[in-house]
């Protein structure tokens, strides 16, 4: 089987590109001339330079490929819409024209649980429930995601191209450098809190895990056209996760809370600070934190179960492990006098 994977010098990519490695599929990967791909060269992967949001830099990317496991997109909580809507929705646009100018056989998006509805979270959301339609103020990456997702299923209706969904909870695990990190700092920062009563259900999966399920679903015929939830069964609170991180580093868990609502306020008030000084001053703290965090969430696994035989491998506590982990290996030794 011949492969393409975009967005696989990233988090979720490089993971789907190790797990095709693996299982002895050829190949390769869209990158950028400044990406760093040294994990990937020492996977054996073929690289192709290209960009998502250049049309024609896909054209020999795309050439000979079956599956395109399309991972890439503007995966961030600040930045300006025209950045979204360059590399997510046109991005993905462009990656699905090629495919079909290419002749692939299938296409694995990899979409979000951040298109579905706040207010169904806490009730139970699967692969039916609504999109969202009424996006907060700067909330670009779950507007984004959405449009791309629908761009994705009209292509498969046309029947121009068979289209697979994974929506991704929250991702965790070795080479993450943004998640897990960033509670890291925060749990060990003078302004560490639990948001609410820390009881609130947090979706969370390993990285590895939400590959398998991308590439069960991008192999299995019956599974084109459908969409699946990628998120363990494993019942983990914002409490929990937060103790399972104390319990490998220096981080503890915080002794003070702060109502939802309070946090939500507070980050909205940082946020226009930051936009006033313009987007490149990042404010500590959005609502897309605040939500991601504090809200409970409540999102059903079992069509992907059912449909793919795929079950989660990995638990939270073996997740932060592998991820701190993996940021210890990465960090720089001193440099002695």
């Amino acid at each position: 089987m011949k492969t393409l994977v975009t967005g696989a010098t990233g988090f979720l990519g490089s993971h789907i590109a190790e797990r095709l490695v693996q299982r002895g599929d050829d190949v390769r990967a869209l990158v950028r001339p400044t990406s760093d791909t040294t994990f990937l060269e020492s996977l054996g992967v073929e690289l192709a330079i290209g960009d998502v949001t250049s049309a024609p830099t896909l054209t020999a990317a795309l050439e000979g490929i079956d599956t395109v496991y399309h991972a890439a997109a503007k995966v961030d909580d600040w930045g300006p819409w025209s950045d979204f809507r360059a590399v997510t929705i046109n991005g993905t646009r462009n990656m699905l024209k090629a495919a079909i100018a290419a002749g692939s056989q299938r296409f694995l998006y990899v979409s979000t649980d951040g298109v579905y509805r706040y207010a169904d979270l806490h009730k139970g959301v699967d692969e039916t429930s609504p999109y969202e339609q009424k996006f907060g103020p700067l909330d670009y990456y779950r507007r984004s995601k959405t449009a791309a997702e629908k761009i994705a299923r009209r292509i498969h209706r046309s029947g121009s191209l068979p289209v697979t969904i994974v929506r991704p909870a929250l991702i965790l695990g070795e080479r993450d450098t943004s998640m897990l990190p960033g509670v890291v700092a925060f749990l060990k920062s003078p302004s560490a809190v639990i948001i609410g009563n820390g009881k609130n259900r947090l979706p969370c999966i390993h990285a590895g895990d939400v590959a398998d399920i991308c590439i069960l679903a991008a192999n299995m015929p019956s599974a084109a056209g459908e969409i699946y939830n990628a998120v363990s069964s494993e019942y983990v609170t914002q409490r929990d996760l937060y103790e399972a991180i104390a319990a490998v580093t220096s981080a503890e868990v915080p002794r003070r809370s702060i109502p939802l609502r309070v946090v939500y306020a507070l980050a909205a008030a940082l946020e226009a600070r930051a936009r006033l000084r313009g987007w490149d001053r990042r404010p500590d703290l959005t609502r897309f934190v605040v939500n991601l965090i504090g809200l409970d969430y409540q999102e059903d696994p079992r069509k992907a179960m059912r449909e793919l035989g795929w079950r989660p491998q990995v638990n939270l506590t073996e997740t932060v492990k592998r991820s701190v982990e993996y940021s210890r290996a990465r960090r720089p030794e001193p440099v002695s006098s």
